[in-house]
């Protein structure tokens, strides 16, 4: 009598016995009802059956880790805290040389491909047509994000930036590159990015041309790297040098009678300075002194390097306050003073087109439409995942949030987990292993991530009418040669960081994961980052902040001036440690309070030593929350390699044995999906602008309980741009940066 091995409950639990080995599995799904159709197969014998046994099982070991899917008990913690002290000292250096550049080299068509162009031109898609001689213009300015956009999506993307600048260089369309560069509001480590595709694009022989109306450091830092750099008489230039600014709200607070109470793990760790001090630590101004050094000498070495100057005479230029555009073209620190039209016109010269005559443009929007295909730029049959990673992070969506803000841990589970190859086999495939001591048949399951055994004595038969493929690559996904996490984040939820270092480990065990920084990856984004098999940062990324902070208010002061009462009937000696924040804590709590963030603070360290390789009173040098440019990282064993995604691109290439000079293609795991609100931005509806902004500060409100892994909120004001907005709700972004 046969009998189907079938759990109709929401929690599955699935076991192989074998006489010496025994895997437990356990996954909580949706009761499914399918249609099924028994074969029979012939039986094999004893000996084949318990040879097979044992080498599926064996393939199930190499399949699954153990400890993905066990917690480990005490005794096993203990024994890996004495392997991450035992780790060889000497093996700590610097892995940058031993990685490919991944720089950009120039290769003109051949005459197929150039052919092969041309014909996919006349069959481009209607946007896609561009007159020959054109001039690709592109307006830099204001926030750049990390992640792709959509056509309804306002504002900048950095890949598609990035994208733009390779396909113009191999275009035959494109005559060259104009660039309007004002104010930006982003990190320095995408402005490195982009200043390494203009400095790229020009090894294609074509001019890229820069106008600058207002320019700071950070803008010039751009600007120098152009062949030629115009602005016009009135031009705002403000090359002064870099600050770094810290708010203080504890004297406000005080007056207010509110008392924060903060648990910050790490003696660099600011995040929540800005609530309780009223002036900046020794801590805090050691590290952020260091961070302003490196990012000051990195840019006289630019632009330097771009200008032919000596840094003695850069400094001097610098410390002499000059403002006016003159002395700038005296200086040749610009080619020229012109106008807009000005340069036009003689970009018309340049180009053979009459006076009379438009100069044939096309601008950043309508370029990035134009595919890579239609280039020839496409890459080869092997693929690799990009999952893209930007923003603060929280464990759940909030009801209020935006699809496009923020990395919410269980949506990047779920992209983690479909390059991995699991994601339909857990949610879509009840999970039910079941194996008597002698197998008959081959173990297997279904393309879908089925797998359904019946029992009939010792035979085993399998589930039909689907393909049928082994177990493990049902498990483990061979689609993708390997992962590139990129990742633009200062943290947040320290319980969502776990959750997805786990999730990006295990994702390594399988094949190559690469993480690449841009701007920040700190605190949260570093835990994510420091999964990977190897990490590439800019040389001013600001990462590391290996350190923890949470906290409470105690509000009963200003209870008692506004007249305001709370009363709590609890159970349990510490059930009101959160919830009375009339009054603050007592001593029981405060040292519960601590030893809770102590202990965070300890397994995202052991986890960095873990991850890194590296002893953990190594890692504690260079923990306590301190923040650090990717140049600096690399020297320490944060980072393995300076670079950007070209970089990150090569070396997931050598690590998973492709050939350096093949091409791959990279497969958006992120793909742009408007929301509403976003479209009638494109259209022009300043109302969903708002909306979006009060969505956003909401959102920040209602995620701000429990452990964070969170970069404080220091605004550099001249590395992150200048705001436009009130400087009273600067101050309130700064504080609720820090909750």
């Amino acid at each position: 009598m046969s009998k189907l091995l079938f759990l109709h409950t929401p929690h599955i639990t699935s076991r192989i016995h074998t006489k010496t080995f025994s895997l437990i599995v356990t996954h909580s799904l949706s009761p499914l009802h399918f249609k099924y159709r028994l074969l029979s197969s012939s039986p094999l014998s004893t000996t084949q059956s318990n040879h097979h046994a044992l080498s599926q099982i064996h393939s199930l070991r190499r399949s699954f880790s153990l400890r993905a899917f066990d917690d480990s008990p005490s005794d096993a913690k203990t024994q890996q805290e004495q392997q991450l002290n035992e780790v060889d000292k000497t093996k700590f250096k610097s892995t940058d040389e031993n990685y490919p550049s991944g720089e950009f080299e120039f290769e003109e068509f051949g005459a197929w491909k150039s052919f092969n162009v041309k014909l996919r031109m006349l069959i481009a898609f209607p946007w896609e047509r561009i007159r020959k001689g054109s001039v690709l213009t592109m307006k830099l300015r204001g926030q750049i994000s990390d992640q792709l956009k959509s056509r309804f999506s306002s504002g900048l993307s950095l890949p598609q930036i990035c994208d733009n600048f390779i396909k113009a260089a191999y275009d035959p369309r494109i005559s060259g590159i104009y660039l309007h560069i004002e104010t930006l509001n982003c990190g320095w480590g995408k402005v490195e990015e982009i200043r390494r595709h203009i400095v790229d694009f020009k090894k294609s022989g074509k001019f890229v041309i820069g106008y600058v109306p207002a320019c700071g450091e950070k803008e010039y830092y751009l600007a120098c790297a152009c062949e030629e750099l115009y602005a016009p008489p009135s031009a705002y230039f403000s090359l002064y040098g870099l600050t770094v600014q810290a708010s203080f709200l504890g004297g406000v607070l005080e007056k207010v009678g509110v008392e924060p109470q903060i648990q910050r793990i790490g003696k660099y760790k600011s995040a929540g300075d800005q609530l309780t001090r009223k002036t900046m630590s020794e801590e805090n101004c050691e590290m952020l002194t260091a961070l302003l050094d490196n990012i000051y000498a990195d840019w006289l070495d630019k632009v330097c390097s771009s200008k032919g100057k000596k840094r003695e005479d850069m400094e001097k230029f610098i410390n002499e306050g000059v403002y006016e555009v003159e002395k700038l073209k005296e200086e040749g620190l610009i080619t020229n003073i012109h106008y807009d039209d000005e340069v036009i016109a003689m970009l018309k010269k340049r180009l053979g087109v009459q006076k009379d005559k438009n100069l044939p443009i096309v601008d950043y929007r309508k370029y990035s439409g134009v595919r890579k295909w239609t280039l020839c730029l496409t890459g080869g049959k092997d693929q690799i995942a990009v999952i893209r990673a930007s923003g603060s992070i929280s464990r759940v969506r909030s009801p209020l949030s935006l699809s496009s803000s923020g990395i919410v841990g269980e949506q990047l589970i779920e992209k983690i987990r479909t390059v991995r190859g699991i994601d339909d086999f857990v949610r879509f495939g009840p999970l039910i292993l079941y194996a008597p001591f002698s197998f008959k048949n081959d173990m297997s399951c279904g393309h879908f991530g089925w797998l359904i055994i019946f029992e009939s004595g010792h035979q085993l038969f399998k589930f039909s009418g689907i393909e049928v493929q082994s177990f493990t690559k049902c498990i483990e996904s061979k689609r993708y040669k390997g992962a590139i996490i990129r990742i633009d984040s200062p943290g947040g939820d320290a319980l969502a960081s776990d959750l997805m270092w786990r999730e990006i480990r295990l994702l390594a065990e399988s094949k190559p994961v690469i993480a690449s920084m841009s701007d920040v990856a700190a605190s949260g984004g570093y835990y994510m980052a420091m999964a990977a098999g190897a990490i590439v940062a800019e040389n001013l990324t600001l990462t590391g902040s290996i350190g923890v902070v949470t906290g409470k208010f105690n509000l009963g002061k200003l209870y008692e001036k506004i007249g305001f009462n709370k009363e709590i009937i609890s159970r349990g000696r510490y059930a009101e440690v959160l919830a009375a924040e009339q009054r603050p804590f007592r001593p029981d709590e405060a040292e519960l309070f601590a030893k809770s963030a102590q202990n965070a603070y300890k397994q995202f360290r052991d986890k960095a030593a873990f991850s890194r390789s590296m002893p953990v009173d190594k890692m504690e040098e260079f923990a306590q929350g301190r923040v650090w440019t990717g140049n600096d990282a690399v020297s320490r064993g944060l980072v393995d390699a300076i670079g950007g995604f070209s970089r990150a691109i090569a070396i997931a290439k050598l690590k998973a044995s492709i050939p350096e000079d093949r091409q791959v293609t990279l497969v958006e795991m992120t793909k742009p999906s408007p929301s509403l609100s976003e479209i009638l931005s494109g259209l022009g509806n300043s109302i969903a602008g708002v909306d979006r902004t009060l969505k956003e500060l909401l959102q920040d409100l209602t995620f701000s309980e429990g452990v964070q892994a969170r970069m404080d909120g220091i605004l550099f004001q001249r590395m992150e741009g200048l705001s436009y907005g009130n400087p009273i709700l600067s101050i309130i972004k700064d504080y609720l940066s820090s909750l």
